[in-house]
C-alpha cells in the first residue's frame, strides 16, 4: 500500500482512533494500520465468547428466576408483568426498557410473519435485557459497596434464594467470585462494544473470566466455547515488525 494511501485510511478512521496504534508502532503508520486491522480481527473474536458467555448467563439466571417468582406467587413470565418483591425493584427501569424494545420488535413485523400481531414472549424481552442487568442482581461486592443497603440486601436474599444455583458448579456461597467474573466481563464488553484498544489489556486473563462463568453454570459449554474460541490463535498474529 501506498504512503498516500495510508494516509487517506489514516485521515478517513481519524488519527485521534488511531492515535494508541501509532503510537505502540512508534510512529510506523504502516504497522499501526496493520495493527488496527489485526486488532479488529482481535475484537471480533473476543466478542464471539463473550456472545455466548453473555447468552448463557441470561438463561441460567432467567431459569431460575422464574422458578423463585413462581414460588413466591407471581408469575412464572416475570419479565412480562411486575415481579415479586425484591426482584421488582431491583429490575425495574432495565426490565421495563427491554419489554418495550420487544414491543417496538414485534411491532415492526410483516405480515407473512408466523407471529405478525403477536404480544412479544417472554424470551423476547429476555433477549433485549441488557448485560447490566444481570450484574445488578448480583450482590454488589466492590470495596465501596456496603451489605447493610437495603438494594445490596435485597441482592443477597435474591442469591441465596435464587440465582445460587444459577451456578450450580460454583463454590461460591456469597457470589462473590460471580459477582466479579460478571464485572470484568461486563467492562470488557463495553470496551468491545465502543471499539476501546486492548492493546494494553491482558485479553487472555479476560476471556478466563469468561470460561470460568460459563464453566461455574455448565461445564460441558465450558469446553465447548474453550474450543471454539480464536482468541488465543488471534493473539499469537500480532503484527510486530
Amino acid at each position: 500500500m501506498q504512503k498516500s494511501s495510508r494516509r487517506v485510511i489514516i485521515q478517513a478512521l481519524h488519527e485521534s482512533r488511531l492515535r494508541p496504534y501509532i503510537d505502540a508502532s512508534h510512529g510506523n503508520e504502516k504497522l499501526a494500520l496493520s495493527l488496527y486491522k489485526w486488532h479488529m480481527e482481535l475484537t471480533a473474536s473476543v466478542q464471539q465468547v463473550l456472545g455466548v458467555t453473555e447468552v448463557v448467563l441470561r438463561n441460567s439466571m432467567d431459569a431460575q428466576l422464574r422458578i423463585w417468582n413462581k414460588q413466591e406467587g407471581g408469575a412464572e413470565e416475570w419479565l412480562l408483568t411486575d415481579p415479586e418483591a425484591p426482584l421488582r425493584s431491583l429490575t425495574q427501569g432495565k426490565r421495563k426498557e427491554a419489554l418495550n424494545r420487544a414491543k417496538s420488535e414485534a411491532d415492526k413485523r410483516q405480515p407473512g410473519h408466523q407471529r405478525y400481531g403477536q404480544q412479544p414472549h417472554h424470551d423476547d424481552v429476555l433477549a433485549q435485557v441488557t448485560f447490566g442487568m444481570w450484574k445488578e442482581l448480583l450482590p454488589n461486592h466492590a470495596p465501596n459497596a456496603s451489605a447493610e443497603t437495603t438494594e445490596n440486601k435485597n441482592r443477597q436474599r435474591l442469591w441465596r434464594d435464587a440465582l445460587v444455583f444459577a451456578f450450580p458448579q460454583a463454590n461460591d456461597s456469597d457470589g462473590y467470585e460471580t459477582y466479579w467474573r460478571v464485572v470484568h466481563i461486563h467492562h470488557l464488553r463495553n470496551r468491545v462494544a465502543h471499539m476501546e484498544p486492548l492493546l494494553t489489556v491482558d485479553v487472555q486473563d479476560k476471556m478466563r473470566n469468561a470460561f470460568d462463568l460459563v464453566r461455574s453454570i455448565e461445564p460441558v459449554v465450558a469446553d465447548w466455547l474453550t474450543g471454539a474460541s480464536k482468541v488465543s490463535q488471534v493473539l499469537k498474529q500480532r503484527p510486530e515488525h
